[in-house]
């Protein structure tokens, strides 16, 4: 293993349990990769409780809008590193962003668009980009 230290991670165990125990939620499982392999794997609680199936390592949980925070650890992860600005546009990673188009005032229909500016990574990251 890296950088990863096995006593705290065995400390995700005891939290996970905590939460199945208490009732928070049903089951859980998470898989913690470093450089590409895996470092540590857990799983806790049940995925069908009227069952009584455990949650296992192929169990498909929906995780909704938990993508949200996910990427935007990354992207905070990378920007401090440097490899970026927030104000960077996204169409440095992403070229379809580079000819962007917006409702025009008062527009009574979808297709009466202008040419806007291309939304940032920060106003990706807060939801204020119009998208």
């Amino acid at each position: 293993m890296g950088r990863l230290d096995p006593a705290r991670l065995d400390r995700i165990a005891t939290w996970m349990q905590s939460y199945v125990d208490r009732r928070r939620f049903p089951g859980c499982s998470v898989l913690i990769a470093e450089n590409g392999k895996e470092a540590y794997y857990h799983e806790a609680g049940m995925r069908d409780v009227d069952s009584g199936l455990p949650f296992r390592r192929d169990t498909v949980a929906r995780i909704y809008s938990m993508t949200k925070p996910i990427t935007s650890v990354a992207l905070m992860m990378l920007a401090e590193r440097g490899l970026f600005h927030l104000d960077t546009p996204v169409s440095e990673f992403i070229p379809a962003f580079g000819d962007m188009r917006c409702l025009r005032d008062g527009a009574t229909e979808a297709d009466d668009t202008e040419a806007c500016p291309t939304p940032t990574l920060h106003q990706l990251l807060t939801h204020t980009s119009g998208l």
